[in-house]
């Protein structure tokens, strides 16, 4: 943990940063940097919140009303470091007049990169095909082994169309995919992508499915069992937006039992997920720690933007990215 002490606001910074961030947030405030391994405890991030005028959250943290109380009335922002913002209570958070905001936009192309990359990974079953040479099981060409299914030519059914959800379609349409989508709102462009009605019509036609939306009330527990048994068999589920959007446990069934053929997750429900849970033990899942936006230049610019929404703060103006203003009155 490392701090100052000044009368000069402070700024709690949850997990470490690229140091010429903080050293931007000591030159008008003193940032107390949580530099641990792992994320803060909740009696910890209360202690470490106490008094703080701003907070420089990630999604480890659960930004709720008791660590807003422990912030106490200097509390004036709650900037996160990425897109996402599910752990923080807004309504809290706007019924005490903070504004809270996020990075919308810097990692739009890393993640629909790395969405395109789980698609092709389950496709092509790459994880598995890994460990198997890791094994010492690869001792001749074998014809029949270790198939996959071809990405081009095959449906894929995206769940939530914004930014990143219509940037993996790009991807797709480039690679000769057909794509359909499900989305709330109409999109700016489909890339000449087909609309549909129902979840229940793109699970059964996809030959993949891609997860796209908002962890909301209304999307936690969007598949279920009964939504993986309207996929294919022979079909790959694909999460890289929150992980409670998937039932783990029927999604584990549904894999043991051939319901669909694959998945690939960034994210798992709950996270991270505990080595000894059974859908880790399984053959036909790829399950990588949370990595979508993971690149040196697009962490470098989520932590640029989220100081810079702390900084607006503390010259008296709503963050620029924030996500609560029309809710926020600061005279």
């Amino acid at each position: 943990m490392t701090s100052s002490s000044s009368s000069r606001p402070k700024i709690l910074v949850t997990r470490r940063q690229f140091q010429d961030q903080v050293d931007r947030l000591n030159e008008v405030s003193d940032a107390l940097v949580l530099d641990r391994p792992a994320p803060a405890k909740p009696d910890e991030l209360r202690v470490a919140a106490t008094n703080a005028h701003g907070i420089f959250a990630h999604i480890t943290d659960a930004i709720d009303a008791s660590v807003m109380d422990a912030a106490g009335s200097n509390l004036k922002v709650i900037a996160e470091f990425g897109v996402g913002y599910d752990n923080i209570d807004v309504d809290v958070a706007s019924e005490r007049n903070i504004a809270v905001a996020n990075t919308p936009g810097v990692l739009t192309e890393t993640a629909a990169d790395f969405g395109f990359t789980m698609i092709q990974a389950a496709g092509r079953r790459i994880a598995e095909s890994d460990r198997f040479v890791r094994r010492g099981e690869w001792q001749w060409f074998e014809p029949l082994d270790l198939l996959g299914v071809d990405i081009y030519g095959s449906t894929l059914g995206i769940v939530g169309f914004g930014r990143i959800g219509s940037a993996v379609a790009r991807r797709a349409v480039a690679s000769g995919m057909n794509v359909i989508y499900l989305t709330r709102s109409q999109p700016e462009e489909d890339y000449g992508c087909e609309r549909v009605n129902s979840l229940n019509e793109l699970l059964e036609r996809s030959d993949f499915v891609s997860i796209h939306c908002p962890l909301t009330p209304e999307t936690n527990q969007l598949i279920g069992a009964a939504e993986l048994k309207r996929m294919k068999p022979e079909a790959s589920l694909i999460n890289t937006a929150r992980g409670p959007i998937v039932d783990t446990e029927a999604l584990t069934t549904a894999l043991q039992n051939g319901d669909i053929a694959y998945a690939a997750l960034d994210v798992t429900d709950p996270e991270p997920i505990a080595p000894d849970h059974p859908l880790v033990s399984l053959e036909n899942v790829t399950i990588v720690p949370h990595i979508a936006s993971a690149t040196v230049g697009t962490r470098r610019k989520m932590s640029e933007m989220t100081v810079e929404n702390i900084l607006a703060t503390l010259n008296g103006k709503l963050p620029p990215n924030c996500v609560n203003a029309d809710r926020i009155n600061w005279g």
